[in-house]
C-alpha cells in the first residue's frame, strides 16, 4: 500500500518543458511517442500545461517512454523502472528544424536514452542550432559513465550549457570533486557546466569562474523532477538576460518548490517562484527577483 500516486509529464525534456511553460515561456516539445494510450495521455498532460506538443512523432508498434518511481519517506527514489520506448528510436527526420531555427533556446534532454540519435544526428542538430544563433543546452537522464562521456563528446563540444547532477558528473569524468569534474567537461568544449548537487546546492562553472550556490532549507517530500525544474529556472534566467550564476538562483528556487510535493510539477508560475526566491536569496538576488516581477 502507498500513500499517494501521481502521473506527470516528467523527465529532462517533457518535465523541463512543463516547468518552462509554467514560468511563462512559450515551450514546444519535439521527440517520439508510441501509438498507445500513454502517448495520448502524455499529449494531453503537456497540452494542459501549456506546452505545444503538436510536433511529437508517433512510432507505430512502439510504446511511449515511461518511468515508474517508488519514493520513500526520505524523499528519495528507492526503485526506478524505466522503459526507453519510442524515444530511443528518434531520428532527425522526426524533427522540425525550421521550428528549432526560430527558437530562442534549444534544450535537449535525456540524450543518454535517445539511442543512435545521441551520436551523429545529435551533433548535426547541435551544429544546426549553433549555426542559426540558437543557444543550446544538454541534459542526461540516468546513470552515466566515462564511455557515455566519450560518446557524447562531439555534442558536448557544441553545447553552451550542460546540466548534470552530481552522480552523473562524477560518473562521466571520474572526478569526485564537482569543480574538477566541471572543469574537465569544459576542457572538452562545454561553455558552462551547471551541476545540481542535492542538499549541497549547485555549481555553476563557466568562463567567469566557479560559483557554488546553496540549497534552500525546506521539508523534502520528493526530489523527483528537481533537476528538470532547476534547468527550467536556469533557462528562464538566461533568457531574461541574467548571468549564469544569477540564473542558477532561479533554478534553485524552482527546484526547491518541486521538492516539497510528490511528483515533478510543483512550480506554480513565475511570479510565485520569484516571490519565493526573493524571500530566501541574498539581498542583491532578492532585489533582482523582486524587480523582475
Amino acid at each position: 500500500m502507498v500513500d499517494e500516486v501521481r502521473i506527470t509529464a516528467a523527465g529532462t525534456a517533457a518535465g523541463t518543458a512543463v516547468d518552462l511553460a509554467k514560468l511563462g515561456v512559450e515551450a514546444a516539445v519535439q521527440g517520439a511517442i508510441g501509438d498507445d494510450h500513454l502517448g495520448e495521455l502524455l499529449i494531453g498532460m503537456l497540452t494542459d500545461s501549456g506546452v505545444d506538443a503538436t510536433r511529437l512523432a508517433r512510432k507505430r508498434g512502439l510504446q511511449t517512454s515511461v518511468s515508474i518511481l517508488m519514493i520513500g519517506t526520505d524523499g528519495e527514489r528507492h526503485t526506478v523502472l524505466r522503459l526507453a520506448g519510442a524515444n530511443s528510436h528518434l531520428t532527425l527526420d522526426d524533427l522540425d528544424l525550421d521550428a528549432i531555427a526560430d527558437a530562442d533556446f534549444l534544450h535537449v534532454g535525456g540524450v543518454d536514452v535517445l539511442g543512435a540519435f545521441a551520436e551523429e544526428p545529435l551533433v548535426e542538430l547541435m551544429a544546426f542550432a549553433r549555426s542559426r544563433g540558437v543557444p543550446t543546452s544538454l541534459d542526461v537522464l540516468g546513470p552515466c559513465d566515462e564511455r557515455l562521456c566519450e560518446r557524447l563528446a562531439p555534442a558536448l563540444a557544441l553545447a553552451q550549457y550542460f546540466l548534470p547532477n552530481a552522480d552523473q558528473l562524477a560518473g562521466m569524468t571520474g572526478c569526485d570533486d564537482p569543480t574538477e569534474g566541471a572543469r574537465a567537461l569544459r576542457n572538452m568544449g562545454v561553455e558552462c557546466v551547471v551541476a545540481t548537487l542535492g542538499g549541497d546546492g549547485s555549481l555553476v562553472s563557466c568562463g567567469a569562474g566557479d560559483v557554488r550556490l546553496p540549497a534552500f532549507d525546506v521539508p523534502v517530500v520528493d526530489t523527483t523532477g528537481c533537476g528538470d525544474a532547476y534547468a527550467a529556472g536556469f533557462i528562464v534566467g538566461v533568457l531574461s538576460g541574467w548571468n549564469e550564476a544569477t540564473a542558477g538562483w532561479l533554478g534553485t528556487a524552482a527546484a526547491t518548490l518541486v521538492a516539497q510535493g510528490l511528483g515533478s510539477d510543483g512550480i506554480g508560475d513565475l511570479d510565485s517562484t520569484l516571490a519565493f526566491l526573493a524571500e530566501r536569496a541574498p539581498a542583491e538576488i532578492a532585489a533582482l527577483a523582486g524587480g523582475h516581477r
